[in-house]
Order: C-alpha cells, then structure tokens, then sequence
C-alpha cells in the first residue's frame, strides 16, 4: 500500500475529507505543490468556526476572500504536502493518547503552518515537531502569506507570518512602498526618525506619536522609517517589520450595520499583534468619536485595551492643537503614547527637499525648475505665506508652478511665470505699479484724504507690499482716520481693496465699541476651550481665510483697555493669537484703525518727519494721539489722517461725480429722471461752511432734498417716466417737472 494511502487511513473521515479538498484545489489551480493556502481555505470553508476559535486573529470572511485572490495570482503559500500534514496531524493525536487524527488535529497543522498562534496549547510532546515545522525556511517564491512574498531587498525580508487580509483591505503598506521606490526621498528628519526608533525599542510605551504643526512633515518622519525598515538600518528589533498606515476615517467607512465597526477593529488589532506588524495611525484625533459615542463605541475606546496590554506597536501622528484638544483630556488614550515633537524644517532644508523634487518632477513632467526658481519660491514662502509651515507651502508653490507650466505648454518655469502664479495662489495683488498708480488715481478722484497723505499713503505701499520694509511682519499700513476723515472709513475701506485687492469684498470690519467690558476680548479672539462659544466664527477668520486684505476698526478709541491692549499687541507683533491657539497674521494686510478724537488738536502729519516744523508738529499729533489710544498703539500708526479735501474744487467735483449722481441711480430705479440745476449746486457748496464735516453735508441733503423728491414717486402702475429738474430759488429748493419735449435748462442729470 503506497505511503500516502496508509497515512491517510490514520486520519478519522472528516479529516480525509480536508485532505481530498486541498488535493482538489490544487488540481484546479494547476500548482505543482500543495501549498499552506490550499489546505487553509479548504479547513475554513469546511470547519470555519472551529478555524476561528482555534487561531488568533483568524476573521473568516476578509481570510476567505484574501486567499482566493492569492491562489488566482499562483500563490500557494508555504509548501506542505499531504503525507507530511498528515503525519504531523497524527503526531498530535499520538500526544493526546489518540490513534487516529481528527479534524481539529490538522487543523492545527494546517493553521501552525500558515503562521497563526494557536488558542489552545500544543499537546505534551508536540513541541518539537512545531518547532521543526515553523522553523523551515519556506521557498521564497511562495512562501509567506504576506502579500511581500518576493524578495523585495536583500535586507529586508518580511518577519510576520500570519495574513493580514484586514489590514491590506483598510491599510497601507509602507514598506512595501518602500521596497518598491515609491516612497519620496526623505530630508532633513534624521534626529527625529531616531528618536521615533528608540521609541519603539522600549519595552513599555513604546508607542510613539508625532506631534507637530500642519505640513512639517509627520508622514515623511514615518515614511523615512518605512525606508530605514528596508535598507536594514535599523535595530534587530524592528527588522523584518512591516510598517502598515491606517486611516480611522477609512475603518469607519461603510460601517453602519451595528458590530461591524466592532468586528473590523477585532481583526485588525488581531492581525496587528502579531510579531513583525507595526502600525501607523495617521491623524489620531479623528479617532476621537469615529464610529460611536466617545469613550465607549469609538475607535479610540476599542484600541485602548489593546495598547494598555502591550499587544501591537502603534505609530500616531497629530498636530499641536488636535494633540491639546482631543488626546490630552483622555488621560488613558495619553498615557498609551510617548509624544514625539516635529518642528518646522529651516529655509535652507526646505530647499534642499526642492532640489530633490525638482529632478523627480523633471523625469516625470519633462519641465525644468531652474536654481533660481527654487531659491524664490522659498524666500517667497517664508516672507508672505506665515500661516502654513514648511516644506508643505514651500512645495504646494513649486507644484503649482510645474502644473502652469504643463497647462501653458512650456518645457521649463521661468522665473516670471514663478513669480505671477505664486502671488496669484496666494492672492498677492499682481502688477503692483499698476494697483498702486490706479488707488493714486481713485483716491485723488474721489477726494477722500488729502494730497499729501495720499502720496504718503502710496509711498508706504509701494516699500511694504513688495517686502522690502525692515519689519516685514507688520501690516503693509496702520492708517489711523480721525474727524472727517473717520466718516469716509467705508468707502476709503472699499476702494482700497477693490484697486489693490481686485474685489470690495476684501474688506474685514470689526467694530470696537462693542467691546466694552474686558471679557469681550472672548469676541475678538475667541472664547477659551470649552467655553460657551469656542466654535464660533469670528470676524479674524476672514482673515486668515484671504490675509491680502484691508482690516477696518471701527471705533478703536470706545474699547475696553483691556481689548485695546490685545489689539495694539497684535499690530506690534503681526499677528493675533487665538483662542485656540493659532496665529492670524496681519502682516499682509492694510489698518485702517478709526476714533473719534479731535481733529482741531490732533492734525494729519502724514509720516513721521525729522526736521523743523513738520517734526514739533508730528510730535504734538502724537501727543494727542497717545492720550486717547496709549503710546504703544500711537507708535504703531504709520498714518494719521483727519481732514477731507471737500472746499472749492474738491467739493464740486464730490458733488457732481458721487454724491448727487449716486442719488440719481436711487430713483432713476424707482422711474425718476433728475436733473440738478447750477443753483443747486452752488447751494450745497455754499452749504458745506455751515457744517463741520462731510457727513453731516450728505445728511443735509437727505433732511432737505430727499424728503421733496419723494413725493413725485409714480405709482406703480404707472410706467412712464418722470423727468425732474432740481433748482434752488428764493432761498427754497424748488423742482419743477420737464416735458418730454421740454429742453433743460443746462442742468445736470
């Protein structure tokens, strides 16, 4: 009787069974050796539960579906051949005082080979045979049942056994990326990749976490491992491991039957403890409440059990805030890691990553970065993008300068074309000269400041926003508008960002009045964690949101001192630190800071000068200034202004181009067609001596005119229009209506 027949015969039917099915599957496959994955899908579609309790970390249906695809692919795992499980299989009821192997017996064989720990223990005198077993080398063409089956480098071979099909299924693979090249050169991160691997040396809390400002580079730290990993660069302990990243957004995806995300996390921290695994767990705040309530059915609540008993090594990374808000108020989620700190790379390393991606997009997108290109968009970068970090802004510029490139089909990025698609990313005013020529023009137009502090003003602008001042994180401007000058805020505000900004919307108010009390500071920068409002939005996240902008404060001179000193700190510093711990940046930004102060003491100076009487006066201004507002936020003005240029020439021009015009559209819409006569307008210019400033001349004409006009308002079921001419006779406003055939009599519309 042949070997094979007798062997069989020593096992009960249900075991032969097993063994016909794995003959046949091999059959099927047309794989010349019996392998591990033949006998481990015919065990767990004939005997699946008892597979399941029998191993650790065994999930039925992710292994089922993970071993049909190798088997599809011609991977039969390692070799085991019938006679030998068989024997094996008897070798283990012998030791139980049984002469016949059931099918929990080769189950057991079956499973040992595949690389699972058994649940149960092994029977007295089979410890020899399973160590023999699990130390023969497999046959590297298809040995393990890692999907690394091949020798991905002659340093790194693969050490855990056991599937992970979970893993595979929600992870990603770090080290096989690695192995493969695909993984960027990582630069500048040798101290903290260190510090990460004596980490998880340790033999307890040997979890590192990552924790660092957005865009430092925590996933290239851990990247930087993955490749350490696989050039053998690192300890004994940790090679052979492969470096698995999880995502918790991805584990909770689809998970919407109740248990499942329950089932999926008992998988894979049963894959994961596994010797060989090690995981990494990007985002880790997103753990926080993913999936269930917090602290009792969330990811974090089913992964703490498994980091408090030591049973994987896990990898995380968040930023400073996420780390503050999220982990740190869970002391037992805490304790579990050993943080790690990621600071942000210098200049100088961030443009050594530049040259190593510039070859890489040179070989893949056939266009050429010159030195020089590199060199400013990081001076670019640091100078003008303060609210992100490097490398990530630094290369998020260049990318998008290769991609222009692409679009416009050019084979290199001139530096130009680098300059005028990094400051339209960020929305940096492009033609500066032109932006500037065209506010000088406005504003002499429209007469809102006078000459000199109009010259004053583009003098200022023209230094700051092409960052060739001495203290680039101030605002480009601080122009402080008082007496007449505060009444024009609005449209000084709107005219300055829609000729410098491109848009009236860029214009953030915040009114300081409001804040009378010291805990309205809460409403400047924010409410403190776990306070009432904390969430809120607030109007210094429009700033962050477009820093190229013009910030109007309103009444700054009302606020509580305690406001008051936030703010003159902020425009000292350039920035304003938030409740919640970030800074907004001011540097990009143009002041306009109002008060109702004096305009008889306090006269416009324009910069300060240093000389004569220019210089006794700009002295006396400050002076007044400083009584009102503090000498801290008086020294951080750059301009005052106080007087609106609306006499003779400059009046006339306002009436007859703005003001009236203006309200000729109003009730043009409502089917009125005026016409100022010249007595009219030599009335309101007569007028303007009576009244102190140009708001109370705009209310004159509401209390006057506007109250006269309204009464020829056509009803609305009349469509024809009406035609006005507006005179002023007989110290009255007179109005008189026009025929349609009617000349006018050399007024204005």
């Amino acid at each position: 009787m042949p070997e094979e027949t007798q062997a069989v015969q020593t096992l009960n039917p249900g075991a032969q069974r097993i063994v016909a099915g794995a003959l046949q599957r091999q059959k099927e496959a047309g794989y010349p050796l019996l392998g591990a994955n033949h006998w481990l899908l015919e065990l767990i579609m004939r005997h699946g539960p008892m597979a399941e309790d029998m191993a650790r970390g065994l999930e039925l249906v992710s292994l089922q579906k993970y071993l049909r695809e190798q088997l599809s692919s011609g991977k039969a795992g390692a070799p085991l051949d019938e006679v030998t499980a068989t024997a094996q299989a008897v070798e283990r009821a012998k030791a139980r005082g049984k002469e016949q192997a059931t099918e929990r017996d080769l189950a057991a064989v079956i499973l040992t080979a595949a690389g699972y720990e058994l649940v149960e223990p092994s029977p007295a005198g089979f410890a020899a045979v399973q160590s023999t077993t699990s130390s023969t080398a497999p046959d590297p063409g298809t040995a393990s049942l890692s999907p690394q089956s091949s020798v991905l480098s002659p340093n790194y071979q693969p050490r855990a056994r056991r599937p992970t099909p979970t893993l595979e299924q929600y992870g990603r693979d770090l080290t096989r990326q690695a192995a493969e090249g695909k993984l960027p050169t990582v630069i500048g991160r040798d101290q903290e990749v260190e510090l990460m691997t004596e980490t998880l040396c340790r033999r307890t809390k040997r979890n590192p976490v990552l924790v660092g400002p957005a865009g430092v580079g925590k996933t290239a730290v851990v990247e930087g491992l993955a490749q350490r990993i696989v050039e053998g660069r690192v300890p004994d302990e940790l090679k052979g491991v492969r470096l698995i990243g999880l995502q918790p957004s991805t584990l909770v995806a689809g998970a919407s039957v109740v248990g499942e995300l329950e089932k999926r996390m008992k998988a894979i921290l049963a894959e994961a403890s596994q010797d060989g695994i090690l995981l990494f767990i990007d985002e880790l705040h997103s753990m926080i409440g993913a999936g269930g309530a917090v602290g009792s059915g969330d990811v974090a609540s089913l992964l703490k059990p498994a980091l408090a008993r030591g049973d994987l090594a896990c990898i995380a990374a968040t930023t400073d805030d996420e780390y503050r808000r999220y982990i740190e108020p869970d002391a037992a989620l805490e304790r579990r890691f050993q943080p790690v700190r990621v600071q942000e790379l210098t200049p100088e390393q961030t443009l050594e990553i530049l040259y190593s991606l510039r070859d890489d997009l040179s070989k893949l997108r056939k266009v050429e970065i010159p030195d020089e290109v590199l060199s400013t968009l990081v001076e670019f970068a640091q100078n003008f993008m303060r609210n992100r970090h490097f490398p990530d802004k630094a290369v998020d510029l260049l990318e998008q300068c290769v991609a222009y490139a692409i679009t416009h089909d050019k084979s290199s990025v001139e530096l130009s074309d680098a300059r005028a698609v990094v400051e339209r990313m960020v929305g940096m005013p492009l033609d500066l000269g032109d932006r500037l020529a065209s506010l000088r023009e406005k504003l002499a137009e429209r007469d809102l400041l006078k000459p000199e502090d109009v010259d004053a003003l583009i003098n200022r602008l023209e230094v700051t926003m092409r960052g060739l001042d001495l203290r680039l994180s101030r605002p480009n401007a601080i122009v402080l508008l008082i007496g007449d000058a505060a009444d024009a805020d609005e449209v000084l505000s709107a005219i300055m960002a829609k000729e410098l900004f491109g848009s009236e919307d860029r214009v953030v108010a915040i009114d300081f009045s409001r804040f009378v009390h010291p805990a309205d500071v809460t409403s400047l920068i924010g409410a403190p964690p776990g306070y009432v409002g904390y969430s809120d939005s607030l109007p210094l996240h429009r700033v962050a949101q477009m820093p190229w902008c013009v910030l109007r404060c309103e009444n700054i001179d009302a606020c509580h001192p305690a406001v008051l000193a936030v703010m003159t700190q902020a425009l000292s510093d350039g920035f304003v630190a938030e409740a919640r711990g970030k800074n907004i940046y001011l540097s990009d930004t143009v002041v306009l800071l109002t008060a109702h102060l004096d305009a008889g003491s306090v006269r416009p100076f324009g910069f300060r000068r240093g000389e004569g009487e220019a210089a006794s006066r700009a002295a006396d201004v400050q002076s007044g200034i400083a009584q009102v507002l503090g000498d801290e936020l008086a020294s951080q003005v750059d301009l005052v202004c106080s007087e609106v240029p609306v006499e003779g020439e400059a009046g006339r021009r306002h009436l007859e181009k703005y003001l009236l015009p203006d309200l000729s559209e109003r009730y043009s819409k409502r089917g009125v067609s005026l016409h100022w006569d010249e007595s009219l307008i030599q009335w309101l210019l007569e007028q303007h001596s009576a009244h102190s400033n140009q708001r109370e001349w705009e209310r004159l004409v509401d209390e006057r005119l506007s109250p006269l006009l309204v009464k020829y308002l056509p009803a609305p079921s009349q469509k024809e229009v009406k035609s006005l001419i507006v005179k002023y006779e007989g110290d009255q406003i007179k109005i008189d209506t026009i025929n349609p055939d009617q000349p006018k009599e050399g007024g204005k519309e």
